[in-house]
């Protein structure tokens, strides 16, 4: 499970590379697409760009384009299904939430009929 600010900049991510399953992305274009400039400092979007290359979402290639650092991104298997997998997730949680309130309706509906019956 990916924290918020990793949901985000993955979803910047695979949007940019969802064509062509590589693209070239400065940390500024990753920040605006992922909407958390000011929000996440560019360090600590490093680290999540690290931490989801070891999840194996994708590869990361750093790289120098005019003085201006630039990543390499190419998608693996579970970065290109990545869109998929948040559907599963939201699917079943959905689910889970139908079951939840149709299991209090039913307790309520049988102790409104075991009160009647014996009161």
């Amino acid at each position: 499970m990916l924290t918020k600010n990793e949901d985000k900049i993955m979803f910047a991510v695979y949007s940019a590379c969802k064509e062509k399953s590589c693209a070239l992305l400065s940390p500024d274009d990753i920040l605006t697409m992922a909407g958390v400039r000011g929000v996440v400092s560019y360090d600590a979007l490093d680290k999540i760009l690290e931490a989801l290359e070891y999840d194996d979402y994708f590869d990361l290639i750093l790289s120098d384009r005019r003085g201006e650092k630039v990543y390499c991104i190419t998608l693996h298997e579970k970065g290109q299904g990545y869109k998929r997998q948040k559907t599963i997730v939201k699917r079943n949680l959905e689910f889970k939430l139908a079951i939840a309130v149709g299991g209090a309706l039913v307790s309520f509906v049988i102790g409104l009929i075991l009160k009647a019956i014996f009161t």
